[in-house]
């Protein structure tokens, strides 16, 4: 079985230094490989066809036979990483906490301890501390017009 901690090493080493970042890597039992990219900017099929290639080209597949999927991470997922607070900040987002407060609104804010949602009853904001959020991830309103 392919080492989940190598195939991130890879990743990391292809990423450094770019706009993108490595999210998660999943390796199977029978060496289904998949690893989800992000990026400050967003992730292009480009991308992922080059991370396909570059992980591809450091694996022997004479030694393991393996299958590689490389994607974006969706709007439908659950954030994992800061970066992709901060990344959303602006947009509107349902966040619960660990107490299961389901809480929407504007993300107004992020950084390495906490975030800051805007709602419409909190006009001033909510400070959340990274450690007390559950889940959290980007709302898609087609009826908001943003200007």
């Amino acid at each position: 079985m392919l080492d989940k901690k190598l195939i991130s090493e890879i990743a990391e080493e292809k990423l450094s230094g770019s706009a993108l970042f490595l999210v998660e890597v999943k390796v199977s039992k029978t060496n289904v490989v998949t690893v989800v990219l992000d990026g400050d900017e967003g992730v292009k099929v480009e991308d992922c066809i080059e991370m396909s290639r570059y992980i591809e080209s450091k694996l022997d597949r004479d030694k393991e036979d393996f299958e590689l999927t490389v994607m974006s991470f969706g709007l439908e997922e659950y954030f994992t990483l800061n970066r992709q607070f901060v990344k959303n900040v602006g947009r509107d987002i349902e966040l619960t906490d660990k107490d299961g407060e389901k809480i929407m609104g504007i993300l107004s804010f992020a950084d390495a301890e906490k975030v800051i949602i805007t709602t419409k009853k909190d006009k001033e904001g909510r400070s959340i501390p990274f450690e007390n959020i559950e889940k959290a991830r980007v709302l898609i309103n087609f009826n908001n017009k943003r200007k």
